[in-house]
C-alpha cells in the first residue's frame, strides 16, 4: 500500500502504545501569544530528534498541500483505535482544520478523539457560527497560570500546577492528571464545565 500520507504515532510513553496521536510542529501552528511558548515541552527533548522533527513538518506540509487527503488518511489510520490524541505537539491550524477534525470523528463514531488547545478563538468562532463538535471529539481548552481562555461555551479546561503558577485559580473540583493516559482516559470523557490539572513538565 506504500507510505501513509500522514504520520500517525503510537510512541508517546504517557499515552501508551494503544493510543494514537497526530502531531504538528509546535510554535508555527500555535497562537503567537501563548504563554507556554518559552520552555514548551514539544520544542525540546525527543521532539528535537531529526526523524521526529521531519515527521511533524511532513504532516503540516501534507495538510497544506491536500487537506482532503490529509483527513482521509487520518480517518483511515485511526478507524480501529479506541482513543486518539490530536496534537501532543502543535495545535489546530485554522477553522478549516477544525472542521476536518470533526469530519474524521463523525466518520469514525466508535473512536474517541481528544484535543487540548489554546486556539480557543478558532473554536469559539466555529461554535458561534452554529457548527457542532461531535460527541466523540473532546475539545479541551488549556489555561496557563493566570492566562485563561475565553470560554463562553463552557468547554472542559485544563490547568497547570507548579511553582510560580497561579494555582489558586485551579477549580477545587478539578481532576488530577495521573500521567498515565493509557490507564485513565478521563480526558476523552470530559463533560462541559469539568476540569483537569497537570503538574508542569
Amino acid at each position: 500500500m506504500g507510505k501513509q500520507y500522514v504520520n500517525v504515532s503510537n510512541t508517546n510513553s504517557k499515552l501508551g502504545a494503544a493510543i494514537l496521536s497526530i502531531n504538528l510542529p509546535a510554535g508555527v501552528t500555535c497562537a503567537a501569544d501563548v504563554p507556554c511558548r518559552k520552555g514548551c515541552y514539544a520544542m525540546k527533548g525527543n521532539w528535537l530528534f531529526p526523524n521526529v522533527k521531519n515527521s511533524l513538518q511532513e504532516n503540516l506540509e501534507a495538510y497544506v498541500k491536500n487537506p482532503k487527503l490529509y483527513f482521509e488518511s487520518v480517518a483511515t489510520q485511526t478507524a480501529l483505535a479506541r482513543f486518539v490524541r490530536w496534537h501532543s505537539s502543535g495545535d489546530i491550524v485554522n477553522m478549516e482544520y477544525l472542521e476536518g477534525m470533526c469530519k474524521v470523528a463523525r466518520k469514525n463514531k466508535g473512536t474517541n478523539y481528544l484535543c487540548f488547545t489554546k486556539k480557543f478563538k478558532i473554536v469559539n468562532d466555529f461554535l458561534a457560527q452554529g457548527k457542532r463538535i461531535p460527541k466523540n471529539l473532546s475539545i479541551v481548552y488549556s489555561a496557563w497560570s493566570n492566562w485563561i481562555p475565553e470560554n463562553p461555551y463552557n468547554l472542559p479546561m485544563t490547568y497547570v500546577y507548579g511553582k510560580d503558577f497561579a494555582n489558586d485559580l485551579i477549580p477545587k473540583d478539578s481532576i488530577p492528571c495521573t500521567g498515565k493516559c493509557y490507564e485513565c482516559q478521563a480526558c476523552w470523557q470530559l463533560k462541559k464545565g469539568q476540569n483537569v490539572y497537570f503538574t508542569k513538565h
